[in-house]
């Protein structure tokens, strides 16, 4: 049974919602803002969280993969950031790279579906975002890979270095850049992921009595700067400069994120620097001025990966989310958080509490929105109940992922010819849609004598990329009649005018 409601019913209840909003509904939405980042990644390589091991066969694949997906929905997440090119090596169809090896076993041996898609499509059946992870300079794990014809080092052998054990693109040879922006432009352009989310791996981590060898290009191609390190800090500029360039020029909305190493510089080193001893850091070992790149707007959002303690004496977490929320230059930070830490023997992580006074620090810091954690594997241990203070608390209502007001240039449509029955909402955009853009719909539920509040998260019903939503099944027989309506969110997370409210008994 449905019905649009009379004018004389909206007025009234238009009447109630701005009587009871300063009451309540503030206050629910600052302890559930609506708008929050509230991450998992799924990291591939070495098979750590999916594949579970290389060569399960694709319906073992796929269904570890839902899994996945319906538990992070579950747990009350909205996004997930899929390692798709770990190591120079797709889970995806590409022209320039081969098959990861993490799928079959075999690098290069095509897995008879494309793995990437199939995430897309399941997350976005749940209403979450995924984001695609790729590694830009690592090439190969291991110096023994035996690497594929299809593999770019053997069409260019002067652009990747050994170092470490491992063989890297070399960021200061002249065809980096362009080989990985080809990789980039050929990602967004044939997939409709709703971001790109690079981590921590530039220049590698130190090694100790080893050199990174890249003195012969930097004799060649670095003749204006004083100082190696400066100019390998450039390299990496230029890479993210044309890397954003790449993503905004196929997809301006596409989000372009990066998950730096906690640490941009310690003190001792710079006065800009955080109150650390950190003895690896972005700007002096991995050559990345994550601040830089904020400055200039070459990202659209950083997570900093805050793996630390409360009371951590070298890189204390209280001290870094201070710092981080002082220096946000007005791009949205999202916290990365070590869950597999939970359990361990250090004093706060054997602390229940630990990771859940983490994220209560968050809620009065005005620049940090959101989490999110590494890895998921860790969610399927026990971690002393945080997975419930996830679903029953801190998650217990859904949140859309923040919107970039500062980019957005297109206005959400609005919804047209909303219906119902007991069985699903169906619903009309008033202006067609682009296929070339990724929308998603939010909706909202309530009681006919509730002061409904669109800013209150508790009324969000679903979030779903179709124009159509299916009710769950119910366990009682006994019907319930609520009110619902629905809104439009862009391809910058920004909404769109509220749908007249339509009644369903179901």
């Amino acid at each position: 049974m449905t019905h649009h409601l009379p004018a004389i019913l909206n007025k009234f209840l238009a009447l109630i919602f701005l009587f009871h909003i300063g009451n309540n509904a503030n206050a629910q939405s600052n302890k559930y803002p609506k708008h929050e980042m509230r991450g998992v990644w799924v990291a591939t390589v070495a098979n750590i969280d999916w594949p579970s091991k290389s060569g399960l066969s694709v319906k073992e694949q796929k269904q570890e993969a839902k899994e996945i997906i319906e538990h992070c929905h579950q747990l009350g997440l909205n996004t997930i950031f899929l390692q798709v090119r770990p190591s120079c090596d797709v889970l995806y169809e590409s022209d320039y790279e081969p098959w990861s090896k993490v799928l079959s076993g075999t690098a290069g041996k095509n897995p008879k579906y494309d793995p990437l898609e199939f995430w897309i499509e399941e997350a976005h059946q749940k209403g979450i975002e995924l984001h695609a992870w790729i590694n830009p300079y690592r090439a190969s794990m291991n110096l023994k890979d035996k690497l594929p014809l299809k593999h770019p080092y053997h069409q260019t052998l002067g652009m990747f270095v050994d170092y470490g054990g491992k063989k890297y693109f070399n960021p200061g040879h002249p065809q980096s850049i362009p080989h990985i922006c080809k990789v980039v432009k050929e990602l967004v352009e044939n997939y409709n992921i709703d971001g790109l989310h690079m981590d921590d791996y530039f220049y590698p981590y130190p090694v100790k009595d080893q050199t990174f060898p890249d003195e012969r290009e930097y004799a060649r191609y670095g003749r204006q700067f004083d100082d190696i390190n400066a100019w390998r800090r450039d390299n990496v500029d230029r890479a993210i400069m044309a890397i954003q360039g790449t993503v905004k020029s196929s997809k301006p909305w596409l989000q372009f994120g990066i998950s730096p190493f906690g640490v941009w510089r310690n003190k001792a080193d710079d006065p800009k620097g955080s109150n650390t001893k950190a003895g690896a850091t972005n700007y002096d070992a991995l050559h990345a001025d994550i601040l830089k790149w904020m400055e200039n707007k070459w990202i659209d959002y950083v997570v900093p990966q805050l793996y630390w303690g409360t009371s951590h004496p070298v890189a204390n977490y209280n001290t870094l989310i201070d710092w981080w929320n002082e220096n946000h230059n007005d791009v949205p930070i999202y916290i990365g958080h070590g869950i597999y830490k939970i359990g361990s023997d250090k004093p706060d992580w054997r602390d229940p509490q630990q990771m859940p006074i983490q994220l209560n620090s968050l809620k009065n810091k005005a620049h940090l929105n959101g989490s999110v954690f590494f890895s998921y594997k860790h969610f399927k241990r026990e971690l002393m109940g945080f997975q419930d203070s996830l679903s029953m608390n801190f998650y217990r209502y859904k949140a859309l992922v923040p919107f970039d007001d500062f980019n957005s240039k297109v206005n959400s449509p609005s919804i047209a010819a909303l219906k119902a029955n007991s069985k699903r909402l169906k619903w009309k955009t008033e202006t067609k849609l682009r296929k070339d853009q990724l929308y998603k719909y939010i909706i909202y539920r309530y009681s006919a004598f509730e002061a409904f509040d669109p800013s209150d998260p508790q009324f969000i019903y679903a979030i779903t990329y179709t124009n159509k939503f299916k009710f769950p099944k119910k366990t009682s027989a006994l019907k319930k009649e609520y009110l619902f309506r629905v809104a439009t969110i862009n391809n910058y997370n920004e909404e769109g005018m509220l749908s007249e409210p339509i009644r369903v008994s179901y």
